[in-house]
């Protein structure tokens, strides 16, 4: 396989699907929230952005990230409602080795109620058994305990910690704590 076809996935309380027009709202909303910015990599362009770069970010930019074949996103959406509670995407896969990368935010809105975690395992499991990938990889900075509890609820179990892997915004480095879940997991049960 060469990239993802993107697919619905339904969870528990989630309906995940493309990113779209009507998420820009969101989207800048989260852009601006204090934690957003203080956790996002230095360098990440849209921390901070306007309202017309969220809008280009959910229809231009999305079409594009679309077309690269080692990455996919999903809107996190709660069933029965139309406002978008985060964003999962899966990011530079390496197809030859059956391995991806997955990160995630949630809207201040929605944070608490369990959807990134219940989003990133739909989204996890996904790659795993239907995609044929073999290995979800999950990287966050060993400061960030709410990302690290998504990790944990998700089922992904912990690896070990990158030592000053990461640069932080307000200066210095981070320790990243490395998780995984691979599709033997899934088989044992593991997580979930």
């Amino acid at each position: 396989m060469s990239g993802f076809s993107i697919s619905g996935i339904v969870s528990e309380r989630l309906v995940l699907g493309p990113v779209e027009e009507r998420d820009a709202a969101e989207v800048y909303e989260t852009w601006q929230d204090e934690s957003f910015i203080r956790w996002a990599p230095v360098g990440y362009p849209y921390a901070g952005a306007d309202l017309p770069t969220a809008i280009e970010w959910c229809t231009t930019g999305a079409a594009i990230r679309r077309e690269d074949p080692g990455r996919v996103e999903f809107a996190l959406r709660p069933r029965g409602a139309d406002r978008m509670a985060g964003l999962v995407g899966l990011f530079d896969t390496d197809w030859d080795n059956g391995i991806t990368e997955i990160h995630y935010w949630t809207a201040a809105w929605a944070r608490g109620n369990g959807y990134a975690g219940e989003g990133a395992r739909a989204v996890a499991e996904w790659a795993l058994r239907q995609v044929g990938l073999e290995r979800v990889v999950l990287r966050a900075a060993a400061g960030n305990a709410p990302s690290l509890r998504v990790a944990e609820s998700a089922g992904f179990r912990a690896e070990g910690v990158l030592r000053s892997a990461a640069v932080l915004r307000a200066g210095g480095r981070t320790d990243h704590a490395v998780y995984s879940l691979i599709r033997a997991d899934l088989r044992r049960g593991a997580g979930k």
